[in-house]
């Protein structure tokens, strides 16, 4: 898959200027998540950073394209030129705005075909009224054992990262300050993460999302 670096100073930039960094540095967390080495989390994605754990949590989505008319456990997945997703093998997924249900009821990935411009998941079990265009996102146990997303996102990724073998370090932003996130060229940002107007998240109103190409 043909890639270009995705961030604010890049050939295709993914915020309208130069945001804010949170200073000090974060690790990846790889206890909450599943990531495949040499995996690349998208500059964009949405994601909650600890300040005490100094650990970042990647809000998984993508955009359904097709599903297999013979198998709807067979889905396509949306790659774009800049971005492809980062699922991994074990993952609990949902439709956003249709997460319910316990999670260990919840269907997962068991087999991911990456290749050039093609993501196919394979699901554990077909997911109820799942359509092209539609969201899917990584679903977690929350503490009452029901299926949840892993949190409100409250920080964007800078750029492009690539999962190392052992820690991985993040640059997030929680301030894109007099600029925006261009929505359109990131990983699906589902409605349950955006306030009321859709031009902010929900968790830090100092994110904000430009519509715009």
């Amino acid at each position: 898959m043909k890639r270009k670096t995705a961030s604010f100073t890049g050939e295709r930039p993914i915020f309208t200027g130069s945001p804010s960094i949170v200073q000090g540095g974060f690790n990846l967390d790889v206890s909450k998540q599943k990531f495949n080495v040499g995996d690349v989390i998208p500059g964009g994605t949405l994601a909650v950073y600890d300040e005490q754990s100094r650990l970042v949590n990647i809000l998984k989505t993508a955009t359904v394209v097709e599903i297999d008319s013979d198998d709807s456990k067979i889905v396509h997945l949306l790659v774009d030129e800049f971005f492809s997703p980062c699922f991994a093998v074990g993952d609990k997924v949902a439709k956003a705005g249709a997460i319910s249900g316990t999670y260990n009821n919840a269907v997962s990935i068991s087999k991911i075909q990456a290749e050039g411009n093609n993501y196919i998941i394979t699901l554990s079990g077909a997911i109820s009224n799942l359509a092209k265009n539609d969201t899917i996102v990584e679903v977690v146990k929350d503490g009452s054992g029901n299926a949840a997303e892993i949190g409100q996102a409250n920080c964007v990724t800078i750029a492009d990262k690539e999962v190392g073998e052992f820690e991985t370090a993040i640059d997030v932003s929680a301030d894109t300050m007099q600029y925006a996130l261009y929505e359109r060229r990131v990983p699906p940002i589902p409605a349950s993460q955006k306030d009321t107007t859709g031009k902010f998240l929900k968790a830090n109103p100092h994110i904000k999302l430009s519509q715009s190409f």
